[in-house]
């Protein structure tokens, strides 16, 4: 019966930290700002720390990691360019006089999205330089279904219905309540 009850109470402790948890995580893919073209996928938001004065440093790579001369760069908020620049031999580009804030490293075919921080204000661990990759559409590191895998595109249209959470939830609270009634008369 002991038993019985611990069960019960994780249950329900699981069920009310759900209820405390945003939707938004289940939903981070689809949250991204996507670039112009319609067949582009949402970027991933990168952090980076500017150095003193708003100077942004930053990389351009190919696939495969090597530096790309001569490609235009620009910087963008709101839909407005505040800087244009082309990066060096070695595929380095250098921005100054940037506030923080949310802005767009934009090349011919990349958008990549940063939260840019002011000098001094980044959390702890934050880059003071960012590598983007030319024409990258998977984050190094991670792994996911190949595109049009219908099979999990349903998966996560139900995962992410708020009457099947809500059910989930309901569940979770309404199992333990069951199981801890034993039926006999209580004291």
């Amino acid at each position: 019966m002991v038993g019985l009850r611990t069960w019960g109470r994780w249950l329900a402790g699981m069920a009310v930290a759900g209820l405390c948890l945003p939707l938004a995580p289940a939903k981070a893919q689809e949250t991204g700002r996507s670039v112009a073209s319609s067949s582009a996928r949402p970027a991933l938001v990168r952090d980076v720390e500017l150095a003193y004065g708003g100077l942004l440093v930053g990389r351009m790579l190919d696939a495969s990691g090597r530096p790309l001369a001569g490609t235009a760069v620009s910087i963008r908020t709101d839909g407005q360019t505040l800087a244009s620049t082309r990066t060096d031999a070695e595929g380095v580009f250098a921005v100054a006089k940037l506030r923080g804030g949310v802005h767009e490293i934009a090349t011919d075919d990349t958008v990549q999205i940063c939260r840019l921080w002011a000098n001094g204000t980044a959390p702890p661990r934050t880059p003071q330089s960012i590598d983007v990759v030319s024409g990258e559409e998977v984050v190094r590191g991670q792994w996911g279904p190949p595109p049009g895998n219908r099979l999990i595109q349903k998966a996560k249209v139900w995962a992410t219905n708020p009457l099947v959470i809500g059910g989930v939830v309901a569940a979770a609270v309404a199992l333990p309540i069951a199981l801890n009634d034993n039926g006999g008369p209580h004291s």
